[in-house]
């Protein structure tokens, strides 16, 4: 299911690269490169032109008016300079038409800086067809693009999650004898890990080594955090280990990096303890760090005390941000105190600060977790008026709760709230047709819709894929349920649910899902095994299914997943058992096995 040609590019967004051969000439051929016209100015001259046109360019939207106070200052300007003033520019719109004016005044020429910088400011606005003309403009201009041009297109296009057209630039810049450095490598690592590409990470990993990259404490750093935020986090301890036993002194970023990961895995003491080394090993917190130990004192039920380290860090003159005070309006509405929540919602305004999208989440959910819609209702309408989009996450946890919804007026109300937010996904949902008979018709608007959706982080999509399976499933739409789950296991959006452990041993890992999205995916599973089996004739040795309940869960208690999932088995008679006390893991091997799967009612399994 990990198939890296997943990753296109939709064709009003590809890019092509007819200035390659132009690249390959100017890498290799060009001795020297112009830079500008060169100015006699001394420091204090050349900040007050960068000062004064930066200004111009702030207060001013790309046009005449812009070129014609531009052109007031009667100021001469080389590439350096205009390379100053393109870091400082926020609207892509501008910097690029502040980059080509400069291009047509007497006696001025970009240099491979100027186009790099360009390069970062389009890329991280996503415009590759500007990108692409740029490119073939850079080529004309004989600049020549170095390994930092490059590795701004790599990191643009994995921004974007176009993992194909970054390996793409990464191979082709080999091709013309610019070798990658560990900033290349780190990139590419970093956005495969987070696509939920590990083995691709894991392979440049030895690659950077093999060419004669020997990982620094960035590098480990990159690594540690791709393995931890895969699910790896016994090989993200080893390699914390490794570094220091290399004698490469993990920094604050590492420290942060570890202790996240540990509080995300629930991990709260060791996390603690980490917080402890890092302070004895001499570094003091700072503001992520502070936040990271907020939220585990939280999490373990210490809210004054997650309170207290509030104080501290504006004592140690840290200026708590937007995302400080969300994380504590999140930690007070979680656990259930929506008074606290409000007053940290309060005090933020008070202290000046805009409330961002993910704290209108925290009270949004917090509304909904107790019933009080009309507050809900209040809140969103709040976030429009001071122009902020809902996200796919605000979104998700309306349908989530609009599934779960105890009265047709509840989940009337929930449906105004989905339909206020104005998100793609709703109109996503509401035009879903009905299955045909090979539900062909469900998956192709799937795949549109996973398309469009792209760009969104790989959590948040799993996020609303599971609320989309699970409210179709118990909405009795289960064809429908089960066409999305396919669609969305073959774009990788749950990259850990289904994995061959050795040869014909597999794991099914249902545990982060809620039970609706469980029993489907289990069933559409179970199905393509069958399927697989009456092709091939290689069937399976040995399935084990987790439900994240039992000896190694995080998980106390009932679980609705477990007990859904053994529902579903039972009533199909699978041959299954638990082992070891983990009663969270139910296992199906051998004769028993292979039998069950050749019952043609597997195909079926998801319409109960």
């Amino acid at each position: 299911m990990s198939n890296l040609n997943s990753n296109v590019i939709p064709s009003h967004a590809k890019v092509s690269y007819p200035g390659i051969n132009g690249f390959r000439k100017s890498f290799r051929d060009m001795k020297t490169a112009t830079t500008g016209v060169c100015m006699t100015r001394t420091l204090g001259g050349m900040g007050h032109v960068v000062e004064s046109v930066s200004q111009i360019l702030r207060q001013l939207k790309w046009g005449s008016a812009a070129e014609q106070a531009l052109k007031n200052l009667n100021f001469s300007m080389d590439a350096y300079q205009a390379n100053q003033v393109l870091k400082q520019i926020q609207d892509p719109a501008v910097a690029l038409g502040f980059f080509y004016w400069l291009k047509k005044q007497a006696g001025f020429k970009h240099d491979g800086h100027t186009y790099t910088t360009m390069v970062g400011i389009l890329g991280r606005a996503r415009q590759f067809g500007s990108i692409n003309r740029l490119l073939d403009q850079m080529v004309k201009d004989e600049c020549q693009p170095n390994v930092v041009t490059y590795n701004r297109l790599i990191h643009s296009y994995g921004r974007a999650n176009y993992l194909n057209e970054a390996m793409n630039v990464f191979n082709q810049m080999q091709e013309i004898g610019c070798e990658p450095d560990r900033v290349t490598y780190c990139t590419l690592i970093d956005i495969h890990a987070k696509a939920g590409f590990l083995d691709v990470a894991m392979d440049l990993y030895q690659r950077m080594q093999t060419v004669g990259l020997s990982p620094d404490t960035f590098t480990y750093s990159v690594i540690i955090n791709c393995l931890g935020k895969a699910g790896h986090l016994p090989a993200a301890d080893r390699l914390f280990c490794e570094m220091v036993d290399h004698g490469c002194v993990p920094n604050l970023v590492t420290y942060n990096i570890m202790i996240a990961l540990q509080a995300k895995a629930r991990n709260y003491d060791s996390a603690l303890k980490l917080y402890r080394d890092m302070q004895n090993a001499g570094f003091e917190p700072d503001k992520v760090t502070y936040s990271i130990v907020m939220e585990v004192l939280g999490h373990c039920g210490y809210l004054d005390e997650a309170e207290a380290i509030f104080g501290e860090m504006k004592r140690k003159n840290w200026v708590p941000d937007e995302p400080v005070y969300g994380l504590l309006v999140d930690l007070w509405g979680k656990a259930g105190n929506i008074e606290r929540a409000w007053r940290w919602y309060q005090a933020m305004l008070q202290a000046g600060l805009r409330p961002n999208v993910p704290t209108y989440n925290s009270l949004l959910s917090a509304f909904l977790r107790v019933h009080r819609l009309p507050e809900a209702y209040n809140l969103l309408q709040s976030m429009l008026d001071l122009g902020l989009n809902p996200s796919l996450q605000t979104y998700t946890l309306l349908l989530s709760y609009c599934t779960e919804a105890r009265s047709p007026y509840d989940m009337g109300i929930c449906s105004q709230l989905m339909a206020v937010t104005g998100h793609p996904a709703h109109m996503f949902l509401l035009s879903m047709p009905s299955a045909g008979p090979d539900g062909r018709n469900v998956r192709d608007h799937v795949d549109k819709f996973l398309d469009m959706m792209h760009s969104e982080d790989r959590e948040s999509k799993r996020g609303l894929v599971d609320a989309v399976v699970d409210f179709l499933h118990k909405s009795g739409l289960k064809e429908e349920a089960g066409s999305v789950w396919e669609v969305a296991a073959e774009k990788n959006v749950y990259p850990d649910a289904v994995r061959e452990k050795s040869s014909c041993y597999w794991l099914i890992n249902l545990h982060v899902m809620s039970d609706g999205t469980a029993v489907t995916a289990l069933s559409r599973t179970l199905a393509w095994f069958r399927q697989q089996m009456l092709v091939s004739g290689i069937s399976p040795s040995r399935i084990d299914i987790v439900t994240g309940w039992g000896r190694r869960s995080r998980v106390t208690g009932s679980s609705l997943v477990r007990q859904a999932v053994q529902d579903l088995l039972s009533i199909f008679s699978f041959p299954f058992f638990t082992e070891n006390g983990n009663s969270g893991c139910f296992v199906g091997c051998g004769e028993p096995l292979n039998r069950w799967l050749l019952q043609s009612y597997v195909e079926r399994m998801h319409l109960l």
